[in-house]
């Protein structure tokens, strides 16, 4: 009953309640406050608006026991579909590119709970317009970085995101290519519609230091730049097309911005960081690029979403010490309280009696 009336209580709820709101509400309210500007000129006709989600890598079934895996799952999907609405409200792109590792156990979970992430992920990443969406595994999909791929997994993928090896959208052509299997499209524009194209590699492996493969993409495809994933870093790469003055530049400036104009001579290569807090970084973001002037330029950036393990150990702590503040008060009421003394009652029988 006293813990009712406790001011302390009262001042524990107040302060759980005053960070639920900042952290569940406030925080994504100011996030595009700290975003670089992007977006297309109003005389630009040709621009186009690209999106790039990496290594949501959402939380399975089995990594953490029953129930506790109720909560983080619900929690993590939680925070990637909120930061994903901000930056769709705010970006509003043409085209979402998921550059992979969608799943963090999809190379080794039963059918059954592989459709059910596959189902939480179309949740997750809900559009209310409509919009291109191209969609690569990784290798927490198919497997394939320390373990063989599962071709019955990447089947399986394929199978629930169906779509060409090569998606066009206006004059950009995005190539599909599997680093995890070596394989990239192949002859895919027989009539030569979009031999004109901007073409766009995508893959969730990085691909430029591997020499023979992009070789062999380079003869066949003439791609204008490559966009991967996996490292759950941000940086890009230039090098010569002869695979000379390779140079790496970390992008992780809070409004950092990088222009592209596109030549004959250098390769480009855009790595995005991860969108999920469970990776590791605290570098966590939406890649997005501008391609304007008839795809002769580009610009890209991050919308960078704000870190969430802090904001879990502030609930934790909130919660630890109101439980504790609890458990001393009542012990200590327990052992202080005072044994109650009868007091004697009045002799009410007749006076003869008591004689």
């Amino acid at each position: 009953m006293y813990l009712r009336r406790s001011t302390t209580v009262k001042y524990f709820i107040a302060a759980f309640l005053g960070a639920a709101v900042y952290c569940e509400w406030f925080i994504y309210l100011v996030q595009p406050q700290y975003w670089s500007e992007l977006e297309c000129s109003e005389h630009d006709s040709t621009c186009t608006k690209i999106l790039f989600i990496a290594d949501p890598q959402i939380q399975g079934n089995y990594a953490v026991p029953t129930p506790l895996n109720y909560l983080f799952n619900w929690d993590s999907d939680r925070y990637l579909k909120s930061t994903f609405s901000v930056v769709m409200k705010k970006f509003k792109p043409d085209v979402l590119v998921y550059l992979g590792d969608l799943m963090d156990e999809g190379s080794i979970a039963p059918y059954k709970d592989f459709h059910e992430y596959v189902g939480r992920l179309l949740d997750i990443f809900e559009v209310d317009y409509e919009v291109t969406q191209i969609w690569l595994p990784g290798d927490n999909d198919i497997g394939g970085e320390n373990e063989p791929v599962r071709y019955e997994k990447l089947a399986e993928f394929e199978k629930s995101f169906q779509q060409p090896s090569v998606i066009y959208f206006r004059n950009i052509s995005f190539y599909k290519v599997n680093g995890m299997t070596n394989k990239y499209p192949e002859g895919t524009d027989p009539d030569g519609n979009h031999t004109k194209d901007f073409k766009m590699i995508v893959s969730h492996y990085p691909l430029t230091h591997r020499r023979l493969f992009v070789l062999q993409m380079k003869d066949t495809i003439h791609p204008n730049i490559f966009f991967c994933a996996h490292t759950h870093e941000s940086k890009y790469v230039t090098q010569s097309k002869d695979f000379t003055n390779r140079k790496t530049t970390w992008f992780n400036e809070p409004k950092g911005m990088l222009s592209l104009s596109f030549n004959e001579d250098t390769m480009y290569e855009v790595f995005v960081p991860t969108c999920s807090y469970r990776m590791g970084t605290s570098d966590i973001g939406y890649g997005a690029a501008v391609l304007e002037n008839n795809n002769q330029h580009m610009r890209y950036t991050v919308f960078w979403s704000s870190t969430r393990f802090p904001y879990l150990i502030l609930y934790l702590v909130i919660l630890t010490l109101l439980l504790l503040y609890c458990l001393v008060f009542s012990a200590a009421r327990f052992f202080h309280r005072k044994p109650k003394i009868k007091k004697p009652t009045a002799d009410m029988s007749p006076l003869l009696e008591r004689l």
